[in-house]
């Protein structure tokens, strides 16, 4: 029952990612509350809506959730550029309010930003939500600046979220850059040259390096600036002409780019485009706006060295036979979202994968004659 709904799910997302495009862009305000903490979270929702505009219905069809936390003493108005970015492509874009003064608390940022993602899978339970039926099981945490800190603390050991997506997240308090060592879903870290409120070396570049998730990817935008991640906004430009940054794109040039690869990247694992990591690893190679770098292996890369390696029994339940595996090579198996949910060396005997919830996975084998990929199935 579990696989068929979520084979179902897959079947809408895909139909109206396919067929509806562009969405109109529809506004709710709305206030979720956190029993848990006794806290109200105000929000601006942007999502594919009927007609457009603010109230507006909602289309036909389920859509993946990105949870934006904003920068320092930013307001939500400032991420227009997401709004038209990724509403119109098939996404429910929440931005929270919370934590806008010139005191925030960035744990608690944090805290929003995650129990978010557990309030928009919730609503899509609730009958009298506006978003019932309409939230697909698939959400990536986002940030910029300060929230893009935020974004790391709300995904370390979060088991509730698909992906992370960020741009010149800043080292926060609790750190940030420590937070990161826990996370394990692919996480996308944008940076940029002319940074001198964030400079990459202090903030998203030990970020990056501390997340050990099988899947990531680190990018700098060259010539970019800070505040240009956003759309225009005041506080930040402001603070931005302290440092005097030295920029040599545009703003609209610095979304374009960022929009396109985070687009793919959302696309691969909140969607299950396989094409779109494809797309996402030969854009990275060929911008001339962007360094880059990832960590992402795909099948059609891999799957050439060992031709004879056999996996049973096909399902698996408690134990997984690898036959025809060169002595000492290691191995690790991701989900369908990328995260590494077991990983070792081999040691001639079955692998226990008992602790695997049904589904399927791909194990990716690396040996000192190359690499290699199966998938399996896990069923009980």
């Amino acid at each position: 029952m579990f696989s068929h709904r979520l084979l179902v799910v897959a079947l809408l997302l895909s139909s109206a990612y396919a067929n509806a495009q562009p969405f109109n862009v529809g506004t709710r305000s709305i206030s979720f509350y956190d029993p848990g903490r006794d806290r109200d979270l105000p929000c601006v929702v942007h999502y594919p809506a009927i007609g457009g505009g603010e109230d507006a219905p909602i289309e036909a069809g389920v859509f993946p959730v990105l949870i934006h936390g904003h920068g320092f003493v930013m307001t939500v108005d400032a991420y227009t550029n997401l709004r038209d970015g990724f509403v119109p492509r098939g996404y429910i874009l929440v931005l929270p309010t919370t934590e806008g003064g010139f005191s925030p608390a960035h744990a608690t940022f944090g805290a929003d930003l995650s129990f978010l993602a557990l309030a928009m899978q919730a609503a899509n339970e609730e009958p009298l939500s506006p978003f019932f039926g309409h939230v697909a099981p698939a959400t990536a945490l986002m940030g910029h600046s300060m929230g893009g800190g935020a974004s790391m603390l709300a995904a370390a050991g979060n088991t509730s979220i698909q992906a992370v997506v960020n741009f010149a997240a800043a080292e926060t308090n609790p750190s940030a850059i420590n937070a990161s060592a826990s996370i394990d879903v692919p996480t996308l870290v944008f940076a940029a040259t002319e940074d001198c409120i964030t400079p990459p070396d202090a903030n998203q570049r030990p970020m990056y390096d501390a997340v050990p998730a099988s899947c990531k990817a680190y990018v700098n935008v060259v010539g970019g600036g800070h505040c240009n991640f956003a759309s225009s906004s005041f506080t930040c430009s402001f603070g931005e002409l302290t440092c005097g940054p030295d920029l040599t794109i545009t703003r609209e040039e610095q979304h374009d780019v960022t929009i396109d690869l985070a687009g793919l990247w959302l696309d691969h694992f909140l969607r299950d485009d396989v094409s779109a990591l494809t797309a996402f690893r030969d854009s990275l190679v060929q911008s001339t706006r962007v360094i880059g770098e990832h960590t992402c292996l795909t099948t059609a890369l891999l799957d050439r060295d060992i031709p004879a390696l056999t996996l049973a029994p096909v399902p698996a339940s408690d134990l997984l036979t690898v036959s025809n595996l060169p002595a000492g090579a290691r191995y690790r198996a991701v989900d369908a979202s990328g995260r590494a949910v077991l990983a070792g060396t081999f040691a001639g005997v079955p692998l226990d994968v008992s602790t695997l919830e049904p589904g399927s996975y791909t194990l990716i084998v690396i040996s000192g004659s190359g690499l290699v990929s199966r998938v399996f199935c896990i069923m009980r």
